[in-house]
């Protein structure tokens, strides 16, 4: 009998967030799965993580919780901190999620839950981030479902050898999945916030202003075959990422420039 690949499973949402709960429950029938997140929330975190200050961890210990461990860092932290520390061999696969709210476009190069995949990635690990169109998503459950039948589809692609500094952004819809259209494997969108920010009352700071970032994005672009706008026509968008930010077009140009002195 074949031996049950490990998955290493992580957040932003926080250790008791019922996205990785829902992940956890599906994954664990058929992987070994150890579950290392935040012991707090830390949407928007980016791939921030903790160098000058201590970080600790403790097991679950509720009986209504999951069993795993949770970490006072960042999502990045707890991916480097589970397989330099906690776990006795490499994970075969890391999965973060599911996030509460999406996850297209440049919301990645915010989102904790993506910096988890970037993470491991980092590491040649085969890295899946998981997130769900519009907060508190009642389809969250069903959706979860799909997760091993992606990363199995994913994993068993033909691929070129730069494989592993790949990792993968998969996007559910806000529809019931029954009225999705299906997937879509996409081109991540460009289209930029506009952000501004709303004063808002906060008691802890009653002298002075405090103010919410809003925004938005006004001009998505209209192909599906970017993420945001798959997503909101009812797709599944499966981007798959990079982190080689290297404008590589823009070499052969400054080297004529610069190194040659034209």
């Amino acid at each position: 009998m074949a031996t049950k690949k490990t998955i290493l499973l992580t957040n932003d949402d926080g250790f008791n967030a019922r996205g990785i709960k829902c992940l956890y429950d599906v994954l664990s029938r058929n992987y070994n799965v150890v579950a290392a997140a935040p012991e707090y929330e830390q949407s928007g975190v980016g791939h921030t993580f903790t160098f000058m200050r201590p970080l600790t961890y403790r097991e679950a210990g509720g009986s209504d919780q999951m069993p795993g461990y949770l970490i006072t860092g960042s999502p990045a932290d707890c991916v480097k901190f589970a397989i330099s520390h906690i776990m006795p061999k490499r994970p075969d696969i890391i999965v973060s999620g599911i996030n509460d709210g999406d996850n297209s476009g440049i919301a990645a190069f915010y989102s904790g839950t993506l910096a988890a995949a970037r993470e491991g990635a980092f590491y040649g690990i085969p890295s899946f981030a998981f997130s769900m169109w519009n907060r508190s998503n009642p389809h969250m459950e069903r959706y979860a479902e799909m997760a091993p039948m992606l990363i199995d589809e994913i994993l068993n692609t033909p691929h070129p050898p730069l494989d592993t500094r790949v990792f993968y952004n998969i996007n559910f819809p806000a529809c019931d999945p029954d009225e999705s259209k299906g997937f879509k494997v996409t081109w991540q969108s460009m289209a930029r916030y506009e952000d501004y920010y709303k004063k808002i009352e906060d008691k802890n700071h009653p002298h002075y202003g405090a103010y919410q970032v809003c925004g938005d994005r006004p001009a998505i672009e209209e192909s599906n075959s970017f993420d945001s706008r798959a997503l909101i026509n009812d797709y599944i968008a499966v981007t798959p990422l990079n982190f080689d930010s290297t404008a590589h077009w823009m070499v052969p140009y400054l080297r004529q420039r610069i190194e040659d002195g034209d």
